[in-house]
């Protein structure tokens, strides 16, 4: 009797978890089901490109291995990081820096409509420096852009979530 009842409880518990909705944060569910997606990038070693793609393949949409398999492309136009100088010190020293990570990247279907052209995402972070420290301020400053590069992917995967597929044409937006 016993066994019975907890094989009763795991699978109502299996039941609800799976009736929930329960997915990985972030993946986007507006594609039609099925739908695959492949990602590129002009740059050949873009670390950006294969994070979204492991991400979404994880998330549960289907990444294609090449664009000619694919419902839906996306591809990374260009990644960008800076750095600017936003305060120096009495020596004439840079004593604090922003730095910049962005991507600029479109979306279309497999059938060449354009779905976002040219979308942008930054994400921004102070830096402060002492020149006394530089190897910990370098480590910080690699720490931070990793971190910034999680935070664009995720705002990427956000503005891919948002993209109406199913809209008009004269409705998209560019």
């Amino acid at each position: 009797m016993k066994k019975i009842a907890s094989r009763i409880v795991a699978l109502l518990a299996a039941i609800s978890i799976a009736s929930c909705g329960w997915h990985l944060r972030g993946a986007p569910k507006n594609f039609p089901p099925g739908s695959t997606i492949y990602i590129s990038s002009e740059n050949p070693r873009s670390n950006i490109a294969d994070e979204l793609s492991r991400l979404l393949h994880n998330g549960g949409v289907p990444v294609a291995a090449s664009p000619i398999e694919a419902d839906y492309v996306m591809v990374i136009n260009r990644e960008i990081e800076r750095k600017l100088t936003v305060a120096v010190d009495s020596e004439g020293r840079a004593s604090e820096y922003e730095l910049i990570t962005s991507a600029i990247y479109s979306v279309r279907t497999g059938s060449g409509e354009v779905l976002l052209n040219r979308a942008q995402a930054d994400v921004y972070r102070s830096l402060e420096w002492d020149v006394s420290e530089i190897v910990s301020k370098g480590e910080e400053e690699r720490l931070l852009r990793a971190e910034m590069r999680r935070e664009l992917i995720s705002r990427m995967i956000d503005r891919l979530r948002r993209i109406d597929v199913n809209a008009p044409l004269e409705d998209k937006s560019y």
